[in-house]
């Protein structure tokens, strides 16, 4: 129960359009930006604090929590009977990155109750058009990788070329090449081009890497075209120019060579667990070396497993599930074995980083508990760590969702969210 101490505040919330479908979180009015934020008072309730369900009461202040009780309180919030968790974070999706998809699922991360998102192959001077308009109370916070180095024949070239004749559109591919992602194919292009990568300060790139220790085989195979990757004989100068300018790099990569090679040229996040059995290898070319796993770990690299993504793939080649989830199965034991970080990520355009919590708990790698906090801790504070976010504290921002049940006995209960709080402001009830 929401109990409003002030009438004049209980009638302004009260007006403003925040009815939704029952389970769903409607978006914060614009009016509410304008106002100062209320004094609320989060009354019972069973808090997530990283490994257990525990008792507690917390002020919000100024969007930010306190244990010390305010000489006002606008807003009574009775909690009692619910479970809350820190918002979830997607560390890896690509449903942003437009105009046209970022008004439609913006507000989809709301009523899940994913508050962070990382979109992991944007272009700079696309978002420019909206990116003001998500992050904030009552939006979506969004890192993104606003560039994507590849090569002239790499992904994602393929996938926009598809899309653009599905559509009925010209398939070109200048027109994707150096402006939907960069193509690098020597040191002497990425003299060339760093400077415009370089100009918007990004805070994190993304490179593509596809196979490379076949890279030569694969362009004597035409299907492979618009597929391909980078030469990670490149990764380490790119890694050099990006930490020199403040920016992290994520990697997509296609097999344990991949990421082996990737992790040695100093990336900071390897974009993938290999959730597919590419063109020419084997379950065995996926397993990760125990000195790439131990590489990692001294490193602090950090892994998104993405293991929901195998739908994909095994949806289409369901002779390899076996194979396919068990080496990704060993590979997640030792790597939590290793204490290589790890972030939750979906890479999933029409699920989210629920599907892939879900995903991970089926591994029978992690405990619920576990793929709790890696999604609501781990991830939003990787991607935004200059924040205090992901857990409960004096000072962190006051940003939570509460649900009638206990997600740790059951993580269906995550799709049904009944009260969103995001630095300070309610978005549902």
């Amino acid at each position: 129960m929401i109990r409003f101490a002030v009438p004049c505040l209980a009638l302004l919330l009260a007006s403003a359009p925040l009815a939704a479908k029952e389970g769903e979180i409607a978006g914060t009015p614009r009016i509410a930006a304008a106002l100062p934020k209320p004094a609320l008072s989060l009354e019972g309730g069973k808090w997530f604090d990283g490994q257990r369900f525990v008792e507690d009461h917390w002020y919000s202040i100024d969007g930010k929590l306190t244990r010390i009780p305010p000489a006002r309180i606008d807003v009574r919030i009775d909690l009692d009977g619910r479970y809350v968790l820190p918002p979830l974070a997607d560390a890896h999706n690509h449903n942003l990155q437009n105009a046209w998809t970022a008004a439609t699922f913006a507000d989809d991360y709301l009523r899940r109750g994913i508050f962070y998102s990382a979109q992991l192959a944007a272009n700079a001077e696309e978002i420019a058009g909206y990116r003001g308009l998500l992050g904030g109370p009552g939006r979506v916070d969004v890192l993104w990788a606003e560039a994507t180095l590849s090569s002239s024949d790499g992904h994602p070239l393929g996938l926009a070329l598809a899309g653009a004749k599905q559509a009925g559109m010209p398939d070109d591919p200048k027109d994707y090449i150096d402006k939907s992602f960069w193509a690098i194919e020597s040191l002497g292009d990425l003299d060339a081009k760093w400077s415009k990568i370089a100009e918007t300060r990004p805070e994190l790139l993304k490179v593509i890497v596809v196979d490379d220790a076949h890279a030569a085989e694969q362009r004597e195979d035409p299907s492979s075209y618009g597929f391909r990757g980078m030469s990670t004989a490149l990764l380490p100068e790119v890694v050099r120019r990006a930490h020199a300018i403040g920016a992290r790099v994520a990697a997509h990569v296609d097999s344990a060579d991949d990421i082996d090679r990737v992790v040695a040229s100093g990336v900071d996040i390897v974009a993938h667990l290999n959730t597919r059995i590419p063109k020419g290898l084997t379950a065995t070319d996926l397993r990760l070396s125990e000195s790439t796993i131990a590489e990692m770990k001294r490193r602090g690299t950090k892994i998104i497993p993405t293991v929901a993504v195998t739908r994909y793939y095994l949806a289409a080649h369901p002779e390899d599930r076996a194979e396919l989830l068990a080496v990704i199965r060993d590979n997640l034991t030792r790597l939590k074995a290793a204490g290589v970080p790890m972030l939750a990520g979906s890479d999933l355009f029409d699920g989210s980083v629920i599907d892939e919590v879900e995903a991970l708990l089926a591994t029978n790698v992690f405990t619920s508990e576990e793929v709790l906090a890696l999604t609501t801790s781990a991830t939003p504070r990787a991607l935004f760590p200059d924040r205090l976010i992901g857990s409960f504290a004096e000072g962190a921002e006051a940003s939570l969702i509460a649900y009638d049940g206990d997600p740790s006995k059951d993580l269906t209960i995550l799709r049904e969210p009944r009260l969103a709080i995001k630095q300070g402001e309610i978005l549902s009830r």
